[in-house]
This record gives C-alpha cells, sequence and structure tokens, in this order.
C-alpha cells in the first residue's frame, strides 16, 4: 500500500518550517495580539458575565474553573485551524509558495508535512502566551496544568490536518464559508463552554466522536486535575485520528499540486 506518511523526508519538511517561522518573526507583534486579547475578553464574557447567571457549580468546578479549558482550546484551535485554511489558501494560490517549493527538490509529503507541523508549532507558541492568562482568571488550579498543552498539540495536529485537506479541495476562497459553519457548529457541542452530560443521550454520542470534545476535556482534567479511565481512550482516539488525517492531507496535498 502506497503510504504518504513514509515519503515525507524530515530535512525538506523542516526547510518548509523554517520559511514560515522566518515569516512569523517578521511578524510576531502582530501575530501575538489575537491569542493575548481573544481570551482576556472571553474570560470576561463567560467566566465573569456567563458564570454570575450561572451561580452554581459545573460537574465540582466553579464555572469560571469549568470555562478555562475551553477558552484555552478554543483560541488555540481556531488559530491552527485559521493557519491551514486561509493561510495556506493565500500560500497556494495567490502567493504561489507552494508552487515555488515543490520547484525545489521538496516533494509534496514534506511540503505539507512542513506546513503541518508550523500549524503546531504556532499552535503550541499560543498556548505558552494563554496558560499564564488562565492561571490569572483563576482556571488552572492544577500542578498537571503544564501538561495541558500536550492534548492541545494533538488537536492541531488533526485540525491543521483536517484544515490543509479541506484547502487542497478548495478552488474559490469562498468556500470556506462552508467548512466555518460547520466548524463552529460542532465546536458547540465540545462541551468547552457547558458539560456534554447535559446533552441528550445520542447527541452526547455524536460529541463525542468529534475529537475536539476529546481536546477540551484533557485540557480541563490536566487544569483542574480531575483525571478518569476516559481520558486514556480519548488520548488514544486523538492518536488514531490525527495519524488518518495526516495521511489525507498529504495525499490531498499531492492530488491538488503535482500534475
Amino acid at each position: 500500500m502506497n503510504i504518504a506518511l513514509a515519503k515525507i523526508d524530515l530535512t525538506d519538511a523542516l526547510a518548509v518550517w523554517r520559511r514560515n517561522l522566518r515569516v512569523y518573526l517578521r511578524l510576531w507583534k502582530t501575530e501575538l495580539i489575537a491569542p493575548i486579547i481573544e481570551p482576556i475578553f472571553t474570560f470576561f464574557a463567560f467566566g465573569f458575565g456567563v458564570g454570575a447567571l450561572i451561580g452554581s457549580e459545573v460537574e465540582n468546578l466553579s464555572y469560571l474553573s469549568f470555562v478555562g479549558a475551553g477558552v484555552l482550546a478554543f483560541t488555540v484551535l481556531m488559530r491552527t485551524v485559521f493557519e491551514m485554511t486561509y493561510g495556506a489558501y493565500f500560500r497556494m494560490v495567490y502567493q504561489s509558495t507552494y508552487d515555488a517549493i515543490l520547484a525545489t527538490p521538496v516533494n509534496a509529503e514534506s511540503l505539507a508535512f512542513g506546513e503541518i507541523l508550523w500549524a503546531v508549532t504556532k499552535g503550541a507558541v499560543d498556548c505558552i502566551f494563554i496558560l499564564p492568562l488562565v492561571v490569572i482568571f483563576g482556571s488552572a488550579t492544577s500542578l498537571f496544568t503544564p501538561l495541558s498543552i500536550v492534548p492541545l498539540i494533538f488537536g492541531c495536529v488533526y485540525l491543521g490536518s483536517l484544515g490543509l485537506a479541506i484547502t487542497a479541495h478548495v478552488h474559490e476562497i469562498d468556500y470556506f464559508n462552508i467548512f466555518f459553519a460547520l466548524f463552529f457548529s460542532t465546536l458547540f457541542l465540545c462541551g468547552a463552554w457547558f458539560p456534554v452530560g447535559n446533552l441528550p443521550e445520542w447527541l452526547q454520542i455524536v460529541a463525542y466522536l468529534i475529537p475536539t470534545t476529546s481536546v477540551i476535556d484533557l485540557c480541563r482534567a490536566c487544569l483542574t486535575g480531575n483525571f478518569a479511565a476516559r481520558h486514556v481512550y480519548e488520548m488514544f482516539y486523538l492518536c488514531v485520528i490525527s495519524i488518518l488525517l495526516l495521511e489525507w492531507a498529504l495525499r490531498s496535498i499531492r492530488k491538488r499540486m503535482v500534475v
């Protein structure tokens, strides 16, 4: 069987990653505005605004503690999705960056992997800046808080791969509206703002099939120290989904870029 992951040249992929890093270092001041400002307003809106209306514990946590994982995951994952949709589309279509890279010995799989690796790196950098805000607002109460970056990295791999695969199949930028409408709709089921257990049973099954639910649940466990047996299965599920979507992304970029 022809496996796209086996065609990755790590040296070439890192060269693509370094190219994106150099661009980021020129624009880092503007790049960091969103991941710092957005969580602050989200904490005020949900943690204090909605939290004041609820006025009770959610899953034995204050609502501010409960919602912290949602704020953290939502901000980090959204940045990854935008990087691998609109950002990747601009590099692929308008700037012809992908064409220029593929004119070198870099193959399509290494290009795609380098792009996803960069999206994951960007998500990890954003996480480093957002985590202190989570602590300051009182949503992180556990010594395991730094470990929340692990499920977020897997979330960035899975959503970065999904975003790049979708981008490879989009020929008009307006079609991203359909993807984001579906993406934002699923976010409301993932336990970011309320417990998944509050949903009807059949909808809970749907929610747990969405990998973002596992990312948020694992983040919440790290921030609060409330671990459960299901988190082992969620981590395994994230690993499998990430590998499958990564393979799809690599194949999709080769099909789009290599004639």
